[in-house]
């Protein structure tokens, strides 16, 4: 059994300032998520179809947080 890992990461769009999730990997699924938000925040800087993670990846800020210790 995988241990869970002690840190987390929110993102947030550097466009609007929306914190868009907290996860603790950004995974295919995520990926979607942002790429669905940068699409409709940013119209006039348009992501490609088939858009590179680095792209994708410098229109969001993503900082580490502490997992909440359980009670």
């Amino acid at each position: 059994m995988r241990e869970a890992s002690s840190r987390l990461f929110t993102v947030a769009c550097k466009g609007c300032g929306l914190s868009l999730m907290t996860v603790d990997r950004i995974r295919d699924p995520e990926i979607a998520v942002l790429v669905n938000h940068l699409r409709a925040c940013a119209a006039s800087e348009p992501l490609g179809d088939t858009s590179m993670l680095g792209e994708i990846m410098a229109r969001v800020r993503v900082a580490s947080v502490q997992r909440a210790s359980p009670a």
